[in-house]
Parts: C-alpha cells; structure tokens; sequence
C-alpha cells in the first residue's frame, strides 16, 4: 500500500512533472528544410549507435542526447533554447527520457503511436505456472496551458501481459482454456477473493498499483548531453468542481 494520504475526492492519473531549474539547454539545430522527412536521418542515428535522437520542431530539426554533438557531421549546430518555448520537444523529451529511465531499470518497452507501455522484469505466475503475468505501466505525457504558464504531465495507467511459458501472448480466450480466467482477474484486482467484481478497482489500482510506482520511479533525468533532472509529483492532479 503507498504510504501518500489523498484528500477526499476525485482524481485523474495525471502527474505533474516539476520543471527543471535550468531553462535554458543546449541542443544541436539545422534547418527543417534540410530534413523533410526524419526517417532516414534516424535510420542513420540508429545505424552507428549514437545516442541522440531528433525532433521537428516548427522551422527547426532539434538533435539531443549524449552524442548529439556527433549530427555536426549531418549540418547541425549548436545552440541554446529555452525548453518552455517549445512545449510539443519538451513533452516528448519527457516521455523519451522517463522511458529511458525505466529501461534502466529493467523494464520492457512496448510502442505505440501516442503513448508507451512498460513492463516490469519481474511476474507472477498463474494456472500451476503455466501463466505468466506481467503489470505493466501505460506512459503519455502532455502539457496544458499558454505560454509561458505550461503545465507539463505524465499520464500514467496500469497495463498487464498475460503469457504462456514460451512467451506467447494470450488474449481472454486463450487463457480460457487453462481455466484461469478467475484466477488472472483475481491477480488484477478485478475480483474479489470471494469472486465477486471489485467495485473499487478504479481506487484500488491508483492506490495499491500507479502510486507506488510513480513513487518509487519520482525522479529522472533528462536525456540531454547535460545533466538536468526533472522530478514527478508523487500525489496525481485532483478535480476540483464547480458550482
């Protein structure tokens, strides 16, 4: 159970990422003009094992990372910006560099076109071991607001992988036939011991699942050729209604 004490009310899985203190970063530039189309400039990057990575942003190709002083060969730049006048880079930086972090820890990416999802190393098995379930975390980040007033956010869920011991991956039918549907909805928390439905699954997911993990994953770092670190709030954003 995580130790935070939320107030009564509403929430949404939305957490809000503190901004670094240090506005201002360097990144390597060249003109959009040169790059209309990225793929075969990150075909390259991925080709010689550079770590950088490269974003269009209005007029300009950004190229960051360790070795984004490498794309100079490509026509690039050096040069400093500002991170809150380009929110779309920033956002994606977010969700690029919390990714990395939990790479590092031993998670497994799976993509998707507007978020990521990540698995933990480790599982629990059901159906005598024959099963194998992994939870998982769904990451998107996004922003909110007018500059120079962003409001930058991690939305965060819970996901699960159900696999069989030679790493196939089941669907509802599948798992069907090693009569562990009860069991697996069980491990989930959609049911209860009792086999009822869980109607608290929402809170009880956010409270026992998404909050230790945002806890114990609050501080990263931004993958820039400088060190700059960002940091999660640990409680997720509240709904305050109107009248």
């Amino acid at each position: 159970m995580n130790k935070l004490d939320l107030e009564p009310g509403l929430y949404v899985n939305i957490f809000k990422v503190n901004k670094p203190d240090n506005l201002e970063v360097t990144v390597f530039t060249t003109s959009a003009s040169a790059y209309p189309d990225l793929r075969d400039l990150r075909s390259w990057i991925s080709q010689t094992g550079l770590k950088a990575q490269v974003y269009r942003a209005g007029n300009h190709v950004f190229g960051y990372g360790e070795d984004a002083h490498k794309l100079a060969s490509k026509g690039f730049q050096m040069q400093k910006v500002r991170l809150f006048d380009h929110p779309g880079w920033f956002t994606r930086l977010i969700k690029e560099s919390f990714g990395d972090h939990l790479k590092n820890k031993g998670y497994r990416e799976l993509g998707g076109k507007v978020g990521m999802t990540f698995y933990e190393p480790n599982y629990q098995s059901a159906a005598g071991g024959k099963l194998l379930i992994y939870r998982g975390y769904y990451i998107r980040a996004i922003y909110l607001g007018n500059h120079p007033n962003y409001v930058f956010g991690l939305i965060i869920d819970c996901s699960w992988r159900i696999l069989d011991a030679s790493g196939h991956l089941l669907d509802t039918s599948a798992i069907k036939q090693y009569n562990a549907v009860t069991e697996v909805a069980q491990i989930q928390g959609e049911l209860l011991p009792t086999n009822q439905i869980n109607p608290e699954i929402s809170r009880l997911r956010l409270r026992n699942h998404i909050l230790p993990f945002v806890t114990e994953n609050k501080e990263f770092a931004l993958i820039l050729g400088e060190k700059i670190n960002a940091s999660l709030e640990e409680s997720p954003t509240r709904i305050i209604l109107g009248v």
